[in-house]
């Protein structure tokens, strides 16, 4: 884990509950600064659920199968 200097730590506080965007001077590349608990809670929101492919019927379509 890479710790916070103290310009993005005055920087995440200032912020409170919103996103901070930080760019990587060197590529230029933007990045999102987000605290870990609602990095969590959007992950769970994103995810899709797994659905056991032993509910479906033999011969029967299954999504993601060729």
């Amino acid at each position: 884990m890479t710790l916070l200097t103290p310009e993005q730590r005055r920087e995440v506080r200032a912020a409170g509950d919103h996103p901070v965007k930080v760019e990587d001077p060197d590529t230029h590349e933007s990045y999102v600064l987000v605290k870990a608990a609602v990095y969590e809670k959007l992950r769970e929101q994103v995810e899709v659920e797994k659905v056991d492919p032993s509910f479906y019927e033999y011969g029967e379509f299954i999504p993601g199968t060729p």
